[in-house]
């Protein structure tokens, strides 16, 4: 069998719920759009001169002078619901870039929707209205053959243009939606309503803020919200711009046919999600026995070891098949089919766990307070006897690591449960934690020696990444070529050594399937090095700070927009030890010093940048500690945590100078 999406799915739910009064019904057409729509006659003005622009809109590379969204649940001649959208959206541009920006623009065509009527136009500084043949839209598809997008091109824009499209599209029905309205550039004036009949009542919850208003005006829910000014979406370093780009998020809450019960609640969810993944049907069992037996583990199964066969013996496929049958024989599951394959296994081994479902926290926080099942994006496997995690769509992640981006956030934990020979679920919203900053290091161990004649130095060098840092190469390096393999271990070094001639390299933990926190990604190298000690005369420099390699800076002169956010907790342990050569000294060893901290706790700081160095007769060693162990920092003490990155970056500058002694 062949099962739908979980938003699909949330529609053969409420099926039974959504009886429309015939007043609500479609009674005569429009060309394409239902007569009950309530913006079926919406145009734009046909004659109008070009809005004026402050001097401050006039600075920026483009402006949205207007933004009007209406998202509306109508029936069609037929009575099937369907979701219809408008968007109105001028847009002023000012440069060359804002021209490249928005001379195309790309529509979404969602599977099974449609497009009901497009225009665009300009409108010269000098008032020329030219509206855009449909000879000049084409619809393109997307590389992956998914989601396609109508694709039109505005010609001929020039700097003080205005660029104006108007369209309408007929979508799949779906109970639960996102709208951003927050942009790359300025919105002057934004206005989003979410429409529904009489019957169906919605929430909308802004972010950041709260629950939209909902008014009842001529037999249908209207809610309405006006913005003006809305600021362009700026990136900032340690920060997620998406997650937190101004949004609105709905679901239907509550239905005539249903009173006061509230609808796709987190109960819901979890026995909804729990039947999808947990029910196997006569033909389904067959092929689990059969696997099972295939993978002839030793008793008693360990969750490492059916976690290695599956994510060995089964590969990606995000079209295939949800039925487990097709599953099994193909060798091939989505991510939704892996969830499946391992609940199924996990529960004919009697392994205890709990599915979980979450978000991707850079580009939405799961939010338990509003149960959008929006939310429930990704889903993990939570092990309570040893409070590990499996990623089963993910051949890349090992137990106990699941993706950064899904830990540091909540999620919806379900659980089955038999209530006499009924067997059901239940759910609860818990925390997803993430690793310590110990358990994903990047540490180097250097030891520099300079050659008698102070013309190269010889370099060894042990590079050490655990946990979410050897993450970025560990699981992918024994997929690279092997003649390519000395090269990609030589980008690593060189970033802490970029003219380095190589005199041996090496790596260590480098099979496929590897805990990183267990045994961690190590190179080590020896490579000789002539720009890392420079002559001036009769002294010499040496840029010992460049051995930590290039370091993020935060200089921005904006104010900040967003609390801080890190990708990840993680640890930098360094040390350096070099000989300083017969007869020199060195004049500036106090600079190897500094000490900033942000964050200070009972347990120590929260970010830290420490460094200092020991010298015993000529060898000196510089000992750097660098730590960062929490995910989120508020933007009122944003100063503090730029002073550790900074740090790290000034230290990166450090320049040691040898001279003559006496």
């Amino acid at each position: 069998m062949s099962l739908p999406t979980l938003r699909g799915c949330a529609g053969l739910m409420a099926g039974a719920l959504l009886t429309l009064p015939a007043g609500v019904r479609a009674q005569t057409a429009a060309p394409g759009l239902p007569a009950t729509l309530s913006y079926a006659s919406y145009n734009w003005e046909a004659r109008r001169k070009p809005m004026a622009v402050t001097a401050a809109e006039g600075q920026q590379p483009a402006v949205v002078l207007r933004d009007f969204r209406v998202e509306e649940f109508a029936a069609d001649a037929r009575d099937q619901l369907h979701l219809y959208s408008l968007d109105h959206r001028i847009v002023r541009v000012n440069s060359s870039d804002g021209i490249e920006r928005f001379n195309k623009i790309y529509l979404p065509v969602q599977d099974g929707g449609r497009i009901v009527s497009l225009k665009a136009r300009t409108i010269s500084p000098r008032g020329e209205i030219v509206e855009v043949p449909e000879g000049n839209m084409k619809e393109l598809k997307d590389e992956d053959g998914g989601r396609g997008y109508k694709v039109f091109a505005v010609e001929g824009v020039e700097k003080g243009s205005e660029i104006e499209y108007l369209f309408t599209r007929e979508r799949p029905i779906s109970y639960f939606g996102r709208i951003y309205v927050q942009e790359e550039v300025p919105v002057r004036e934004m206005q989003v309503e979410l429409i529904s009949p009489e019957a169906l009542t919605f929430e909308m919850r802004r972010y950041p803020g709260g629950l939209v208003r909902d008014t009842v005006l001529q037999q249908k829910h209207v809610i309405r919200l006006l913005g003006k000014d809305v600021p362009a979406l700026r990136e900032e370093g340690f920060a997620q711009a998406q997650a937190n780009r101004q949004r609105l998020e709905y679901k239907l809450a509550y239905s005539a046919a249903r009173g006061q019960q509230r609808l796709f609640t987190w109960a819901e969810a979890s026995q909804f999600i729990y039947g999808r993944n947990y029910k196997l049907d006569k033909d389904e069992l067959k092929a689990l026995d059969k696997l099972v037996k295939q993978m002839n583990l030793p008793a008693p199964v360990s969750v490492a070891a059916l976690e290695s066969y599956v994510k060995t013996n089964f590969r990606v496929a995000p079209e295939a098949d949800l039925s487990l049958t097709s599953i099994i024989t193909s060798r091939t599951a989505s991510e939704p089919g892996f969830t499946r394959l391992f609940a199924a296994l996990l529960t004919r081994f009697n392994i205890a766990h709990e599915l979980v479902l979450t978000s991707d926290r850079t580009e939405v926080a799961f939010d338990e307070a509003f149960d959008t099942w929006n939310s429930l994006d990704h889903s993990v496997f939570y092990f309570p006897a040893t409070k590990q995690w499996l990623a089963p769509s993910r051949p890349d992640y090992r137990l106990p690591l699941i993706p950064a981006e899904w830990t540091a956030n909540k999620g919806l934990f379900i659980r089955g449960v038999k209530l006499g020979t009924t067997e059901t679920a239940v759910g609860r919203i818990g925390d997803i934690p993430t690793l310590t900053a110990d358990q994903s290091p990047s540490d180097l161990d250097i030891a520099v020696q300079f050659a008698p004649g102070l013309d190269k130095s010889i370099v060894t060098i042990k590079e050490t990444y655990g946990g979410y840092h050897a993450q970025e190469i560990q699981p992918f390096y024994p997929l690279i070529p092997d003649d390519k393999r000395p090269e990609v271990l030589q980008g690593l070094v060189k970033s802490s050594v970029p003219d380095a001639t190589f005199q041996k390299v090496t790596v260590t933990n480098a099979e496929v399937g590897l805990n990183p926190l267990e045994k961690p990604f190590i190179v080590d190298a020896t490579v000789e090095s002539v720009a890392l000690l420079d002559r001036a005369g009769p002294k010499y420099l040496f840029k010992v700070g460049t051995l930590l390699g290039p370091q993020s800076e935060l200089y921005q002169s904006e104010e900040r927009q967003f609390d801080v956010e890190n990708g990840f907790n993680r640890r930098y342990n360094r040390t350096i030890t070099f000989e300083v050569p017969a007869g020199y000294q060195v004049r500036n060893l106090q600079d190897l010093n500094f000490n900033v901290a942000a964050g200070p706790t009972a347990a120590g700081p929260e970010f830290l940048f420490k460094s200092s160095y020991q010298q015993q007769g000529q060898k000196v060693t510089v000992t750097i500690q660098e730590y960062y162990r929490q995910i989120r920092w508020p933007k009122q003490d944003f100063e503090a945590f730029r002073g550790v990155v900074n740090a790290a970056a000034n230290f990166n500058k450090v320049v040691l100078v040898l001279e003559k002694k006496g």
